[in-house]
């Protein structure tokens, strides 16, 4: 399971993950990113990672495809910081 929560302040648009991002949730994230970017204005967009638990291979895809799309990460633990550094080349 994995929760999704999107806070739009002002100039940053931070989508808060928690749980396991696989297999269906990793689609569900693509369908709110989308409805997220389609709006008119740009904003800075972080995507909050320490609550993320598990990532799978599709998720990982889905992560580089936000990066390349301007994304910054926020991460807390080893899994997700390894995750960070593997997908902004570090």
């Amino acid at each position: 399971m994995l929760r999704i929560t999107a806070k739009d302040r002002r100039r940053v648009l931070i989508f808060r993950l928690e749980g396991r991002l696989e297999g269906p949730w990793v689609f569900e994230l693509e369908e709110c990113w989308r409805r997220m970017m389609d709006r008119p204005s740009r904003p800075t967009i972080r995507v909050d990672l320490t609550g993320v638990t598990y990532i799978d291979a599709v998720g990982k895809a889905r992560l580089a495809d936000m990066r390349d799309q301007g994304a910054e990460f926020i991460a807390g633990d080893c899994l997700t910081k390894g995750v960070v550094d593997e997908l902004v080349g570090r």
